[in-house]
């Protein structure tokens, strides 16, 4: 078969052209460390790393979510906790001011250090975050949650709402604790009041029996207050458990993800060094025939 000096000329500039593109392709590859510089070069392999990287953005936000929730709930712990010490601190008084055969200097000394305690309560109660978020409003955060309407008594003026933070693919975890939760009906902190009321008085009679009904609803609501610290407990513990399991996830999807994209250096070099040889054996010839005439033979 004869081949037409055109035809051999546009299929040596081909060559020529294709060991080009072969060398610069490969000499990319191996300066970026990226073995997938467009989605032509690996169509399924480009379509794996959307997935993976997907799916490492999802564990990120997923980490992130865990932080926050593990940081918020560690803020109301700690504000709970400060609840109990104070609680236990009342407890200790209104167990003496039982004692019926407690006089009026007493009282007023027992009244004084109540006036300080309990309203102390309050105060943690309605706690705020670094931005001035309210702990334990539910979803209205930026809503004081405990207050005294114009009789004198203790509102909840937050909601029920317990927000779900998402930590997996199918798992999630409450974010905060809600007032509501913590003192139903607010009881507890109007027969607090009701209480600080009457042994700021204090009656010739005493306030036995009142106080033996006070301790009652403080042990009440210190059961309450250390069931949500409780649970808070497990929430932790059980986030930094998934937490392990998602850095495990992660870390398998990023050596997935580098094994397609990176570049398998002596592979790819010993490519482009034949890259190089086809176009210089290329070149090199199309140089010597293209030389060549009908003269080269008379």
């Amino acid at each position: 078969m004869r081949v037409s000096s055109n035809q051999y000329h546009l299929t040596t500039i081909r060559n020529i052209q294709q060991s080009t593109a072969e060398y610069s392709k490969l000499s990319t590859q191996l300066a970026t460390n990226q073995r997938i510089q467009k989605p032509s070069d690996d169509p399924l392999g480009s379509v794996m790393l959307l997935t993976l990287n997907s799916e490492l953005t999802k564990l990120d936000q997923y980490k992130s979510n865990m932080n926050a929730v593990h940081f918020n709930l560690g803020q109301q712990e700690t504000q709970l906790s400060s609840i109990v010490n104070t609680l236990s601190s009342v407890q200790e008084i209104v167990t003496t001011a039982a004692d019926g055969s407690m006089g009026q200097a007493e009282l007023e000394a027992f009244s004084q250090e109540l006036a300080v305690l309990m309203p102390a309560i309050v105060d943690l109660l309605n706690a705020k975050d670094g931005n001035g978020n309210y702990y334990f409003s539910g979803s209205l955060t930026d809503v004081k949650p405990f207050e005294r309407d114009a009789l004198g008594v203790y509102q909840y003026n937050g909601d029920n709402r317990v927000r779900q933070i998402a930590v997996s693919d199918n798992s999630s975890v409450p974010g905060n604790i809600v007032g509501s939760a913590l003192d139903p009906g607010v009881n507890f902190l109007n027969q607090m009041q009701t209480y600080l009321d009457l042994i700021s008085t204090a009656p010739a009679g005493g306030v036995g029996d009142e106080s033996r009904d006070m301790l009652g609803h403080i042990s009440s609501f210190l059961a309450t207050v250390s069931g949500e610290i409780t649970r808070i407990g497990g929430t932790l513990a059980s986030l930094d458990e998934m937490a392990l399991g998602n850095d495990d996830i992660a870390l398998f999807t990023e050596t997935l993800r580098d094994d397609i994209k990176e570049v398998d250096y002596p592979e790819a070099y010993v490519k482009m060094n034949q890259a190089m040889a086809s176009y210089e054996s290329s070149l090199k010839v199309y140089s010597s025939v293209s030389r060549l005439t009908l003269f080269s033979y008379v």
